[in-house]
């Protein structure tokens, strides 16, 4: 049973040190993480978000991921008509094995927006971004099996492995496009981003290794299908290494009063050969409460029995005061 457990610590390791991207079933509310371009795109002055998601509980102590980002459009009045530049920040928190292993990164992100027409309105976005990462391994918090022997656990013997130093930290870019599209009654949106440009070298073992590129394209709007509903729908590809994803889906939704401060959406998005994640979503004004629900539907819900995924994410738009009002897809 021991060395069943040295294995199953050593492949949680392996896969959150090397390969494990930050990634959120809400990906339409982590505007900068899913693209550096969507930096100040928002329908008002600032954007503030939080999302918190937490994996694998059937497995023991989770993996969670917490990120807090926000963004607002710059120097207003001092660009050609119609063209904003956005400037953000973010932070993300990855850990798991109650902390032994664990990401920490901050970000700096920058965005110009060049309006093509104004009727309808259409946009083209450029964003980069560049981000400082921090990931550790507390190796006194892992147990090794040199360390077990007939008398038991002796966390002071020698692990008996060439372990680097625990702690990684290094600087990377990222960069993506984006254009939008909107009428009075519809907005869309698609874009492609590409992070970890710098390819930067992560060695816990002494075996070596890079972590690669993620690519990544999305793609959405928002159309109005009566009077206080609309039809929300948004998809994100993501590939990294060997490893790709397809998350497609829609969502419903509806005022709760006469005047639309209120509304409910309610929607579902299927990650392809993964699992389906229902959402439901509440407004109040510019504030957005969403929570969603990953149901496993792939091999693995039997093999690692990861059942329990739940996320929740909260988003602040701030009100357009001006005259002219942009429509923004909805995230």
């Amino acid at each position: 049973m021991k060395k069943y457990l040295l294995l199953i610590i050593g492949f949680a390791v392996s896969v959150i040190a090397k390969s494990q991207a930050t990634h959120f079933s809400q990906f339409y509310s982590t505007p900068l993480l899913i693209n550096p371009a969507s930096t100040g795109l928002t329908p008002g002055p600032y954007r503030v978000a939080g999302n918190y998601r937490s994996q694998w509980n059937a497995g023991g102590s989770p993996y969670t991921t917490m990120t807090f980002s926000g963004d607002a459009q710059i120097l207003s009045g001092r660009l050609a008509e119609g063209n904003i530049l956005g400037a953000g920040l973010a932070f993300v928190n990855d850990k798991t094995m109650d902390g032994a292993v664990q990401m920490n990164g901050l970000t700096v992100s920058g965005a110009y927006h060049i309006s093509l027409s104004e009727e309808p309105s259409q946009t083209i976005s450029l964003g980069f971004q560049g981000t400082y990462n921090e990931k550790k391994i507390d190796f006194t918090r892992l147990q090794f099996e040199n360390q077990f022997s007939n008398g038991g656990y002796d966390p002071s013997a020698p692990v008996g492995e060439g372990l680097q130093s625990g702690k990684k930290q290094y600087f990377d870019i990222n960069a993506g496009a984006m254009y939008s599209f909107s009428l009075e009654d519809r907005s869309m949106f698609a874009g492609i981003s590409m992070y970890n440009i710098l390819k930067k070298q992560e060695n816990y073992l002494t075996e070596e290794f890079k972590t690669p590129p993620l690519f990544s394209a999305i793609a959405g709007g928002d159309i109005d299908v009566g009077f206080n509903h609309s039809f929300y729908f948004s998809g994100n590809y993501r590939k990294q290494g060997n490893s790709n994803e397809l998350t497609l889906g829609m969502a419903y939704g509806f005022f709760l009063d006469g005047e639309g401060f209120s509304s409910l959406r309610l929607g579902l998005w299927h990650r392809l050969k993964d699992a389906i994640i229902p959402y439901a979503g509440l407004t109040y004004k510019g504030l957005q409460l969403g929570a969603s629900f990953d149901y496993t539907v792939s091999s693995a819900k039997t093999g690692s029995q990861i059942r329990n995924t739940f996320e929740i994410s909260l988003v602040y738009l701030a009100e357009d005061k001006s005259e002219l009002k942009r429509m923004i897809p909805w995230y």
